[in-house]
């Protein structure tokens, strides 16, 4: 009992010097954490405008690859693509031209309706349509040669960070059934 009577406690000063280097440590760690959040936040952002400009892309260029004709509008943001005539057998019968399905790509609203004004991107027949991606801030069809087509695919995600852009440009699309 002697020995628990002579312990000293903690003075003041003491106190106060671990708390203030807890505070800092802390602070530290607090720091961090929103660094390594508003970084995680701004590279999933690229990541996901990235992914939608990719996926966007590939069903683009492979309707384009399998057309018999294209046609870019004046403006350069529709394209209308035509396949070959389907035999009965599901081939493509390369002499022939299936002009009653073309398939149309375009910037509209989420309504789809061509003409408006959006950033959905649109893949319609004439019996259905498709939204293939949303934030996609412009789509620019340009003729390479009369065999191909230049596709240009700019997404955008707003993020608090700032908004994260991919502009994607496949050069050159060329139509295997012309």
């Amino acid at each position: 009992m002697k020995h628990l009577r002579n312990r000293r406690g903690l003075t003041m000063i003491e106190v106060l010097v671990v708390a203030g280097i807890m505070t800092m440590l802390m602070a530290s760690a607090a720091t961090m954490l929103i660094a390594t959040a508003r970084c995680y936040d701004g590279v999933s952002a690229k990541t996901d405008a990235d992914s939608d400009a990719v996926s966007a892309m590939q069903i683009i260029v492979s309707d384009v690859r399998e057309a018999k004709s294209v046609t870019i509008s004046t403006d350069m943001k529709t394209l209308t693509v035509v396949f070959p005539l389907t035999t009965s057998e599901g081939y493509y019968d390369r002499y022939q031209t299936d002009v009653d399905h073309p398939v149309n790509y375009y910037l509209s609203n989420s309504a789809g309706a061509q003409g408006s004004v959006g950033t959905y991107l649109w893949r319609a027949t004439n019996t259905s349509k498709r939204m293939l991606k949303k934030n996609v801030d412009s789509v620019i069809f340009e003729s390479d040669t009369t065999r191909s087509i230049k596709i240009t695919i700019v997404t955008k995600n707003l993020v608090a960070t700032g908004p994260q852009e991919t502009k994607l440009t496949q050069r050159v699309v060329y139509m295997r059934n012309y």
